[in-house]
């Protein structure tokens, strides 16, 4: 089957949501996702594989500051990824994560950001597997458990 990236549309709630219920303890309400779509839409992807959706990723885009004083440095952070279970393992993470790792460089970011629970072995070696660096904890990040932090550099592309 084919794969391609797309924006999400409001249409796509529906799909997303059960692929976020399915992925995690504490699932975003719907309201979320609607307000993200409002907020940054170019920053809020869906995966489709064969014309199904099949993974979903949330990114922001964050101007520094120092003493109230914007120095144009930017941070893309990576808000959520999901990917349906049964489309694991084929491409689908690193598809939506290439995307994403682009439009944070269109708009000037230097680095990419994220959380990921501890406990999540397979997503932390992920991350690291595409130049993610662990950075720090955050304690009870998760109701149930602590957040590793990641960040990655992102180079110019050429």
């Amino acid at each position: 089957m084919s794969q391609s990236i797309r924006q999400y549309r409001e249409a796509d709630l529906n799909e997303v949501k059960a692929i976020e219920g399915a992925s995690f303890p504490d699932p975003w309400p719907a309201g979320f996702f609607n307000y993200l779509h409002q907020k940054s839409p170019e920053l809020l992807l869906v995966a489709l594989d064969g014309g199904t959706i099949a993974g979903y990723v949330v990114g922001e885009l964050r101007e520094i500051m120092f003493s109230g004083v914007s120095h144009q440095f930017k941070v893309g952070h990576i808000l959520n990824i999901a990917v349906d279970a049964s489309q694991r393992q084929r491409g689908i993470g690193t598809l939506l994560m290439d995307e994403i790792e682009g439009r944070f460089r269109e708009r000037n970011a230097t680095k990419a950001t994220l959380e990921v629970r501890e406990s999540n072995g397979t997503a932390r070696a992920f991350y690291i597997r595409r130049g993610y660096e662990e950075m720090g904890r955050v304690s009870a990040y998760y109701a149930d458990e602590d957040a590793i932090i990641m960040g990655k550099n992102l180079k110019p592309e050429r």
